[in-house]
């Protein structure tokens, strides 16, 4: 296995292949994420560092490039590695993952909470970017402009959307400069995007609305938050996340109707 700079050191990632040597047959996708967890866990590996590509970890671990692509999907929902299309997947290593993890427990005990909890992260944002406006600087207005550029790469893709769209809005959160709030806010928005793009997530496929010919309606879905924290406009920041509001409710009925028929 090549070594970039990015990647951490082969020599941390050999400890899969002791494992794959010890078992009959393929590996399931969960156990191969679980593998994988412990290597960043027990390496320490730090935030930022890009995991072997799927081709390499399917070789180390003895599985088909669809299980390893399968597991990295499974450790994106656990919110201990993000996607990026084109580059691979790189750890993520941040205080939210535990208090998103406690958060999706309680809507998975209660799917029909998901309203509500949409409507928390209604509040949580209305309140983040109303700070944001006031707070942020010109460094995390480019860090904005920056996470919106990656989320219109990453539309056709569902991983990398995931990890895109929570990053852009976790951004501008942020720059309200209150780091609880942030948390969880992120934690919230995390477990919510998840939950609606779950189904596709499982089958490696697209949603509707997420498809290329929806690029320039998501973009301007978005690209309104940014401009009312670079523009300073408290009342079009609300209006913005409103909106933002009401359309990931559309999908999130559209999700629970699917999972009802």
């Amino acid at each position: 296995m090549a070594r970039s700079k990015q990647t951490d050191g082969a020599e941390v990632w050999q400890v899969l292949l002791a494992s794959a040597g010890q078992r009959d047959g393929e590996p399931v996708a969960a156990e191969i994420a679980g593998q994988i967890e412990q290597v960043i866990v027990s390496a320490g590996l730090a935030e930022e560092v890009r995991l072997p590509s799927e081709r390499d970890l399917a070789q180390l671990t003895g599985a088909s490039r669809p299980t390893v692509s399968q597991a990295i999907r499974i450790l994106i929902v656990k919110g201990l590695v993000e996607s990026r299309r084109g580059s691979g997947a790189y750890v993520r290593r941040k205080p939210e993952t535990s208090l998103a993890a406690t958060v999706s427990l309680m809507l998975s005990l209660n799917k029909e909470s998901v309203v509500h909890l949409n409507d928390l992260r209604l509040w949580l944002e209305s309140d983040g970017i109303t700070q944001a406006i006031t707070r942020a600087s010109p460094a995390e207005v480019d860090a904005g402009e920056a996470a919106l550029r990656r989320l219109a790469a990453s539309v056709g893709n569902t991983a990398a959307w995931i990890s895109a769209d929570t990053q852009f809005h976790a951004t501008l959160v942020r720059a309200s400069h209150n780091p609880f709030l942030a948390s969880i806010y992120e934690s919230v928005h995390e477990t919510l995007i998840n939950y609606e793009y779950r189904n596709w997530i499982g089958s490696g496929t697209v949603p509707d609305w997420l498809r290329p010919s929806e690029a320039a309606g998501l973009t301007a879905l978005h690209a309104p938050i940014l401009a009312a924290v670079r523009d300073r406009d408290e009342k079009a920041g609300r209006i913005a996340v409103l909106r933002h509001h009401h359309v990931m409710a559309q999908h999130l009925a559209e999700v629970a109707a699917h999972s009802a028929g």
